[in-house]
């Protein structure tokens, strides 16, 4: 990991989080933090705040009624894991401009990782390996997987840029690309990103240990999952029909019945509007 860092340090400097937004990702990362806690380290930060609220008074969420406080967002309109994923959203995209990349798609990043986020959480639900892990930190995890990419957005622009290009937007092309173009992956960068800042450390096994298939450990159901949920969510965002059989393996990797994950993509589907105003409302 140390040589990591010494070539993540190579691209540039990673940008080091200010004082309130290392105060959010704590209270966020916080699995029994009081509502009084979380509400005050959201507070600190007044773009979140606009953007809760928004969101909360947002056709698809307010069911017509008005929410005016922060507090009523996140506990009785919004819920926690939605809350949490926006505010890491929000966080990241301060710190990565990507305007600099000119075929960067903060929308289309953002929906892939919504989408890898929400389906993990549901099925994790339904897998016996997965049952210790709390389904806010499956979903952190998929939300999570992909910020290499937001952060090379802002660190070499151009290089992405021609990427992008290069690859016509085909996800797993771009993952060897910016290998060959920089030596290491997107998940390895973002690994080195999140250990600088602090992130709970199965966050950043996660993005280290997801390209080795052979690797052995308790989180190895996880990483299947993981996988799994990315390649649903390149499809789900590229419009491309939900193959059940495609899946098989995956499932019988994982001891998932093929009929729970054919539910999940169909209440993918059904989400669609409310995915992708979530996705711009993270991206923008």
């Amino acid at each position: 990991m140390e040589t990591l860092q010494l070539q993540v340090g190579a691209l540039k400097n990673l940008p080091v989080l200010p004082q309130a937004s290392l105060q959010i990702l704590q209270a966020i990362n916080t699995p029994d933090i009081s509502i009084d806690r979380l509400v005050a380290a959201l507070s600190t930060s007044p773009s979140l705040v606009a953007r809760l609220l928004g969101l909360a008074n947002s056709a698809y969420f307010s069911r017509g009624k008005t929410t005016t406080d922060i507090r009523s967002a996140v506990f009785q309109v919004l819920g926690l894991d939605l809350v949490k994923g926006l505010a890491l959203g929000v966080i990241f995209n301060v710190q990565f401009d990507t305007g600099k990349c000119q075929t960067f798609e903060s929308d289309y990043f953002w929906m892939r990782s919504l989408v890898t986020a929400v389906a993990a959480q549901k099925l994790a639900s339904e897998i016996g390996a997965l049952q210790h892990l709390a389904p806010s930190t499956v979903y952190t995890s998929g939300l999570l997987l992909d910020i290499g990419i937001l952060a090379l957005g802002f660190l070499a622009p151009d290089q992405l840029n021609q990427i992008f290009i290069a690859a016509e937007r085909g996800p797993e092309r771009v993952t060897d690309l910016v290998s060959d173009q920089f030596g290491l992956s997107h998940f390895q960068i973002g690994a080195a990103l999140l250990k600088k800042w602090h992130l709970p450390e199965l966050y950043q096994l996660v993005l280290s240990e997801y390209q080795r298939h052979e690797y052995v450990g308790q989180e190895q159901s996880l990483l299947d999952l993981l996988r799994l949920c990315r390649r649903l969510s390149a499809e789900f965002a590229s419009g491309v029909e939900f193959e059940p059989a495609a899946y098989l393996q995956n499932c019988q990797a994982l001891r998932l019945p093929i009929e729970t994950l054919n539910a999940i993509a169909e209440q993918l589907l059904e989400s669609r509007v409310a995915m992708q105003q979530l996705a711009y409302v993270m991206g923008n």
